[in-house]
């Protein structure tokens, strides 16, 4: 499984009225990453071809950032079942976890604008 990660430092704009960084900016770091890691591996063709929806998300917030924080984004896909598939992202500060996002993405033909299983050309490359 191939581990794609970011380093953000948490600027006054990530925060809430509770001066910690705000649970809508971790889920902006999520899809931004997940965005990141997809365009890094595939090529012009595949992104011609397909693109993600989002289908759910399940976080878990576990302990929070704050302003000048140093944070870690990680993200890795963890498996496909037909058109789905699974993307893990965990966002820590050192070694300790603060936010994990499961998602569960769906893959769209752009042409058709339909669900498409994922092709084992794209599998690949994100294992």
């Amino acid at each position: 499984m191939k581990i794609f990660e970011n380093k953000i430092t948490v600027t006054k704009d990530h925060l809430d009225f509770n001066d910690h960084v705000n649970n809508l900016v971790y889920m902006q770091w999520a899809l931004d990453i997940s965005r990141e890691h997809w365009l890094s591996e595939i090529n012009e063709e595949i992104n011609e071809d397909y693109f993600w929806m989002v289908r759910s998300h399940h976080v878990e917030y576990e302990k929070q950032a704050f302003l000048g924080d140093e944070i870690i984004v990680k993200t890795y896909v963890e498996g496909y079942r037909g058109p789905f598939s699974n993307r893990i992202v965990k966002i820590f500060k050192g070694e300790e976890l603060l936010v994990q996002v499961k998602t569960n993405w769906c893959l769209i033909d752009r042409e058709t604008q339909k669900l498409k299983r994922v092709p084992e050309e794209i599998q690949i490359l994100f294992k």
